[in-house]
This record gives structure tokens, sequence and C-alpha cells, in this order.
């Protein structure tokens, strides 16, 4: 009998055209030949990506509703062409669901343990992939986000690429560790990219041109004509996206960009509670262009009532302990990390002066909350001077102590 298969094609291409089709239909042949049995096809558009420098990449949940239709024409294409041979040919909107529970740009391998997740565990799930990922002495796989546990979840189903031939020695060390290899040398894939469609198509190409080129389909010609996507395409790549988060980290960097590279790199997210410093933490993270792939947002709860109603601190902690404490301070930076969903949580309080000092407590009394998934921790300090530089100062401080965290996770920068 042969092994049933769940062929997933992720994509970000926009838009999907001929060549992806091709590509899938000699994918589950080939895959047949080979003795496996395609049961099910599964087209599964990116929502959003981490790699911002890529300008179409970095818009990708602008043109998401877009992307999702024409992959459901495609689908149905690839449903008429397969028929007798798949059962299914479905469009998933999996990776959207992701980033509105988590906040976080889509990574292959957290995509296919969720997949796995909710299908049959009888139907083993094939991941299509590029030879390109897996070329060179370096291959880009091993830099993918979690990649020891994406073999884990799925097949690899490589196909291949002009001017990219699989490093073999890397493929036999993943074979080493469990992860399921298919090399469909047998096919050839079509010299096509969505990036020169769109470049054709912003010179005034009109759709239906390419259509009858065989390089789209007639119903996303028309799509793409009806929906004016041109129009939409010329305002997004007529933007070059300047993030200084992709960068290398640099002497020269001041606290809070070096923080914003950290977190991008480390594909962290950040969320805040502020009471005492009113804003200014996420003022200066704000700062950095491209802070927006990490940081989540701020709460800024100066009162009681807000501690307790936005962030979660309980009354009993207030009453016991104070709003300055390291108790208080613990439970803002957990209740940020509860409203935004995000992976850390950064909190402060503190006597700003020149009044609220009590005797154990004097002005410049200051306190520091992060919460993270290792552990929480609480900092104290002591500050001078007036209200605006005991604010100022905390700040500096509460990103410091951020900084050293995230020093101390820093590796090598993945991607996917």
């Amino acid at each position: 009998m042969k092994k049933q298969l769940m062929l997933i094609f992720g994509t970000s291409a926009d838009p999907l055209h001929e060549g992806h089709i091709e590509l899938i239909v000699d994918a589950v042949h080939a895959l047949s030949a080979r003795g496996y049995d395609v049961a099910e096809v599964v087209l599964m558009p990116v929502f959003r990506h981490h790699n911002i420098q890529d300008g179409i990449k970095s818009s990708l949940t602008l043109t998401f509703e877009h992307r999702f239709a024409i992959c459901q024409l495609a689908a149905a294409e690839l449903t008429r062409l397969l028929e007798g041979e798949v059962a299914k040919v479905s469009v998933s909107s999996l990776e959207r669901e992701l980033v509105w529970q988590g906040n976080r740009p889509n990574f292959t391998a957290e995509t296919l343990q969720a997949l796995r997740a909710q299908t049959d565990p009888q139907l083993e799930l094939a991941f299509l992939i590029g030879a390109d990922s897996f070329s060179g002495e370096q291959p880009s796989f091993s830099r993918w986000f979690r990649w020891e546990q994406l073999i884990k979840d799925a097949a690899l189903v490589i196909s291949p690429r002009v001017g990219f031939e699989p490093n073999q020695d890397f493929l036999q060390s993943l074979t080493a560790q469990g992860a399921r290899t298919i090399y469909l040398s047998e096919i050839k894939v079509s010299d096509i990219s969505s990036s020169r469609i769109r470049a054709r198509l912003t010179e005034a190409v009109d759709p239906m041109v390419l259509a009858h080129e065989g390089i789209l389909s007639l119903p996303v010609a028309d799509y793409i004509a009806r929906y004016d996507l041109v129009q939409i395409w010329k305002q997004i790549d007529s933007k070059t996206p300047e993030y200084v988060v992709t960068e290398n980290i640099m002497d020269t960097d001041n606290l809070e960009t070096r923080i914003g590279k950290l977190l991008f790199e480390q594909k962290l997210t950040l969320g805040l509670a502020e009471s005492c410093t009113g804003g200014l933490i996420g003022h200066r993270l704000t700062n950095v262009p491209g802070s927006s792939e990490y940081f989540m947002g701020s709460i800024v709860s100066y009162a009681y009532q807000a501690k307790v109603n936005l962030l979660g601190v309980t009354w009993e902690t207030l009453q016991k302990y104070g709003a300055v404490s390291s108790q208080t301070v613990l439970q803002m930076a957990q209740g940020a990390r509860r409203a935004f969903n995000s992976d850390l949580g950064l909190s402060v309080s503190c006597i700003a002066g020149p009044g609220g000092a009590t005797p154990d407590k004097p002005v410049g009394t200051s306190w520091c909350g992060l919460s993270t998934p290792e552990g929480d921790w609480a900092y104290r300090f002591q500050l001078e001077g007036d209200r605006e530089s005991v604010k100022a100062q905390l700040a500096q401080l509460a990103l410091e102590k951020l900084g050293e965290y995230l020093e101390g996770k820093s590796g090598k920068p993945e991607s996917h």
C-alpha cells in the first residue's frame, strides 16, 4: 500500500503563476511514480514574513486577501489537472491565524507543527521546497528557525532549481538526524518568477498577454485586471524599505537600536508596562525604523486602577508592597506579556519625586521587572536627580537590563 502524503506548498509569490502549477503537478506525478500516494495538496500563502528587507515580502500582510484569492483560483486549476490522482486540493489560512495568535512572523517550523497537530496522524506531511535552500557550503536551511522540529513534523520534498545543486553531505547529515528527504531530480522547473511578471505588468503589459503566453492562467489574469492589482504593486514596489533592525550590530548603535537588532535577530517580541516613565521607554524603542517587527506596544499604567484592570496586578500586592516594589513590577511585566501575547515583558515603577517618598522608599527608589520564557526577574535602583532625570535614568537602566538578557541569548540569526 502506497504511503499517503499531504503535499504542502508554502508561498509568498505575488502573483502565483503557471510555473508554480506545473511544479506542483510534476511533483505529484514524480511522487506517485516513486510509490507515494498524494492524498491532498495544500497551498499555504504566507501572511507575514521575517525577511522585511525584501520590499515585496515586507508588504505581504497588505496583499494577503488577494494572494489568498489567487491561490483559490490555482487550487481550482490543480483540482482539474489532478482529477483522479489527488482527492483534495485546498488553500489554508493557517499562517494568518498563527500571526494573529502569536504576534510574530510566519516560520515554517511553527506552521508545520500546528498543521501536524490538526491533521490525521496517518497522513504524512510533505513540504515542497526548492533545492536552493540546500545548496552551497552552508545551506540556508541550516539557519531556518527550529529546523530540527521541522524535520520531525514533515518530509522534505526537494525540487530542482537551475543553478543550485543540493549539498549531498548536508542532506545526508539531515537524514542521520531523522529527516525524510525526497529529491525529485527527474522534474524540470520552469524559469518563471513573480517579480519578473510584476515588472512586466507594471510596464503596462496587459495581463491577458501573459495568459496567452502561458505564464498566467486566464482566471488569474482576469483577477489581476479586475482588482487593479498592478496599481497596488506599483505603490508597494515604489517604497524601498529602510529598516535599521535588519543590519548587523555596530559599535556606533545606540542602546535602543542594539536592542531592536537583537530582538529582530532572535525573533522575539516585546510588550511594555510603564508607570512613572509615562511611555518614555516605548518612545525610545519606536525611534528605531522597523521596530513594529518586534515591539507590540506599551501600557502606561500610572494609576493603581490601571495596574489592576489592564495588567492584572492584584490589590493585595499593591496594598502589601506598594506600587514601587519587586512584587508589583513582576506582576506588571507578566501582565504586559499576557496583554500583548509577546515573548518578553518589561516593566518599570519608581518614586520620581519630589513627593511620594516614605522612610523605607526615598525619592529615586526604582524597580524594573523582566518577564521571559526562562523566568522573571526584578531589579532595584536608587537614583538621584530631579523628576525628569529619574525617569530618564530608569528608562535607560531598564533597557540595559533587557539588552543584557538578549545578549546572553544571542546566537546566529535564523530565517523562515
